[in-house]
């Protein structure tokens, strides 16, 4: 039985100088895009899955008519030259339901990462909640576990210092232990609205990502979801016989930002 939270390693794949990308449910699934696409992308390899009885009391039904416990996934994409970082994805189906949950499972992680994937650097995504308003081309927001991280960003797109309010889940908290930990990380959140899956905000990440990861990435399949998006977007505004998602109108950090609503979280 699953009565704590437990790391299921599969034997004889060794990491070296590991840097873990997080991508799991959230906003926008900002992260989730980013990690699915990733693996299939660069053929990533599971090599541990997450359970806890943290998770939402739910089981998965495969197409083979079986059955799986929601859980999370590592997977690791082997450097191909000797003494570089290997990338490890994080991706799953849930997050912790409880704020006991939380702590657990994330510190469990991030302990996991250090002690067992030879940890180095952590990269958590998220979505930066603007409320009911579209992004129409979305910026990139981020929160870094020290100064000399932020430095590292210096002359990119990555804004710093202007997001508001908190980061709810393991986007937040992975970065908070690692900190704790001594590993550096930065939390990087895309701008997204009402939508339940952006792809428009995961591109954006992902283009962040893949100059700080020095990896190509074809985003085609991402394009495709934004134009599907967009084309349901504009039929749903002609069955309301109106307009919704509006861009914001003002620059966060911006004269008119102390009039205009807060984002409400991220995660």
């Amino acid at each position: 039985m699953i009565t704590k939270t437990v790391i299921k390693r599969k034997k004889g794949i060794k990491a070296n100088k590991s840097i873990l990308v997080v991508g799991l449910p959230g906003i926008g699934n900002v992260g989730k895009l980013i990690a699915e696409h990733l693996k299939k992308e660069l053929n990533a390899e599971k090599i541990a899955t997450l359970y806890s009885p943290h998770f939402p009391h739910q089981v998965i039904m495969l197409k083979n008519g079986k059955i799986r416990l929601v859980n999370n996934r590592f997977y690791i994409i082997k450097a191909k030259k000797p003494n570089t970082n290997d990338i490890i994805l994080l991706t799953g189906d849930a997050q912790a339901l409880s704020s006991e949950g939380q702590y657990e499972v994330n510190a469990k992680i991030v302990d996991f990462f250090k002690q067992e994937l030879d940890g180095q650097f952590i990269y958590t995504i998220g979505g930066y909640n603007i409320g009911e308003n579209m992004a129409t081309k979305p910026r990139v927001f981020a929160n870094a576990t020290s100064s000399e991280v932020i430095k590292q960003f210096k002359g990119s797109d990555v804004i710093f210092g202007k997001s508001k309010g908190v980061i709810f889940g393991s986007a937040g908290l992975i970065i908070a232990f690692a900190k704790m930990q001594k590993i550096d990380g930065v939390c990087l959140m895309g701008e997204t609205g009402f939508l339940e899956v952006d792809a428009s905000a995961a591109k954006a990440v992902l283009l962040q990502l893949s100059k700080r990861l020095n990896i190509k990435t074809n985003t085609t399949n991402l394009d495709k979801i934004i134009e599907k998006t967009a084309k349901a977007v504009k039929e749903l505004e002609a069955q309301m016989g109106g307009s919704m998602g509006q861009p914001m109108p003002y620059p966060i950090g911006g004269k008119a930002e102390k009039d205009a609503p807060h984002p409400s979280y991220i995660r």
